[in-house]
C-alpha cells in the first residue's frame, strides 16, 4: 500500500510539473523573443535564445512608439472600471440576496440573462448611443461600457457568497446600531473578500485585454490603450515587427501576472470556501 501512494505521489508531482511547464514556458518564449530582431524569429529561431540581445526592441517601444503613455491609459480605465463594478455588483448582489422588494425576482432574472448577451452583437447600438451622449473618444464611455458587461458575472459570483451568510449577523448588527450601509461595509464586504478578489482578477483581465470596444469608442492616439498599441506593430511600412511587438508584450503582461501572483492566495480561498458554502 505505501509503495503505490509513493508511486501515486510521484505521478501526480511529475503531472504537475508538466502543467506548471506549459504555463510558464509561454511567458519564457514570450521573454526570450523581445531580445530578438524580427528576421532572427522569421528564420526559424524562435524558440532558442538570442544570437544577439537585442535591447532596442524595448528602447523603442518606451521612447518611440510611447508605450508608457498607452499603458497609463490602461490603468486610468481598468482601475475606474475594477472600481465602479466592484461597488454596483457588492451593492446589486446584496439587494437581491438579503432584501426583499418587488423587482428583485425580475431583476435577478435579468441579471442572469446578462451573462448570456455576447458584448460584440450590441457594438453598434452602443456606439451610436454613446455617439449621440458626445462620449466618443472619452474614457468613460469605455468604462461605462466594459462596467456594465462585467457586472452581471460579479454580481452572481458574489452573490452566491452573501446567500449563505447567516441572517443572524445582520440582524446583531442592527441590534449595535448598524445602518444599512454600515452592514455592507464593515460587515458583508470584509467576509466575502475572497470572492471580491477572485471577481476583481476577472474583471481587470477582461478590462486590460479589451480591444474591440477600445478601438471603436477611441479614435484618437489620447486615449488608446495598450491593445491598440500593440496593434499598431502589425501595421509598419516593411511589415510586423515582431521583436518590438515582444518587448510590448512583455511590459503589457507585468501588471497581470504580477496581480495573479499577489492575488492567488485569496483566488484559492473562493473555491474552498464555495465548497463550504455548498
Amino acid at each position: 500500500m505505501r509503495i503505490r501512494q509513493r508511486w501515486v505521489r510521484r505521478l501526480l508531482t511529475v503531472f504537475f510539473c508538466i502543467c506548471a511547464a506549459t504555463s510558464i514556458y509561454p511567458l519564457f518564449w514570450m521573454l526570450i523573443n523581445s531580445f530578438k530582431d524580427t528576421t532572427e524569429i522569421m528564420t526559424g529561431e524562435s524558440f532558442g535564445l538570442p544570437k544577439v540581445w537585442k535591447l532596442a526592441n524595448y528602447t523603442d517601444a518606451i521612447f518611440e512608439r510611447g508605450i508608457f503613455r498607452f499603458f497609463l491609459n490602461s490603468v486610468l480605465i481598468t482601475g475606474c472600471t475594477l472600481v465602479l463594478t466592484v461597488l454596483a455588483s457588492v451593492l446589486l448582489s446584496y439587494a437581491l440576496t438579503r432584501m426583499r422588494w418587488k423587482l428583485s425576482v425580475k431583476v435577478s432574472k435579468a441579471v442572469t440573462l446578462g451573462i448570456l448577451l455576447p458584448s460584440q452583437i450590441v457594438i453598434v447600438p452602443i456606439f451610436v448611443m454613446l455617439r449621440d451622449m458626445h462620449l466618443i473618444n472619452n474614457p468613460l464611455s469605455l468604462i461605462l461600457t466594459i462596467s456594465a458587461f462585467n457586472i452581471a458575472t460579479a454580481t452572481i459570483m458574489c452573490s452566491s457568497f452573501l446567500a449563505g451568510i447567516p441572517m443572524e449577523m445582520e440582524e446583531a448588527a442592527v441590534m449595535d446600531g448598524a445602518g444599512l450601509f454600515g452592514i455592507v461595509f464593515r460587515i458583508m464586504i470584509p467576509m466575502i473578500k475572497p470572492a471580491i478578489a477572485t471577481m476583481s482578477v476577472n474583471i481587470f483581465i477582461n478590462s486590460w485585454n479589451e480591444f474591440i470596444y477600445a478601438l471603436v469608442l477611441m479614435n484618437g492616439d489620447k486615449y488608446k490603450t495598450l491593445p491598440i498599441a500593440l496593434m499598431n506593430y502589425s501595421s509598419g511600412k516593411y511589415g510586423t515587427d515582431y521583436g518590438g511587438m515582444f518587448a510590448a508584450m512583455v511590459i503589457t503582461s507585468v501588471v497581470p501576472v504580477m496581480l495573479l501572483i499577489f492575488f492567488s492566495n485569496e483566488v484559492e480561498k473562493t473555491f474552498s470556501a464555495g465548497a463550504i458554502l455548498k
